[in-house]
């Protein structure tokens, strides 16, 4: 399994539309994407400014590459509420489940 974690600045004044865009635009665009597995987005609760998270997850590393890609376009999108700052792909090397009783898992 395989992460997409990107990161986003939220730009002053827009964190209502930003969250407003994951709600209906980025839960059906990341349910879309090839290989999903799911995903979460995660903000900053101290500082200045509101950092935004993503974290998605996919099957294969192919399928998050492609969503590696697509993250990356919003470097092309100065009018965004949001500007782009980093976006890596990683595999997934362990697991701790929520549930007590329940090993965790390596997977190297």
């Amino acid at each position: 399994m395989y992460a997409v974690i990107g990161r986003v600045r939220i730009k002053p004044g827009h964190e209502d539309e930003t969250f407003s865009m994951i709600r209906e635009r980025g839960v059906g665009m990341l349910q879309g994407m090839a290989g999903s597995e799911g995903g979460y987005w995660s903000r900053t609760i101290d500082g200045d400014e509101t950092m935004q998270h993503s974290f998605w997850l996919f099957a294969s590393e192919e399928d998050a590459r492609k969503a590696e890609a697509t993250f990356a376009a919003l470097r092309e999108m100065p009018e965004a509420p949001a500007t782009f700052v980093s976006v890596d792909v990683c595999e997934i090397v362990g697991h701790a489940p929520a549930q007590s009783g329940t090993d965790a898992t390596a997977t190297r």
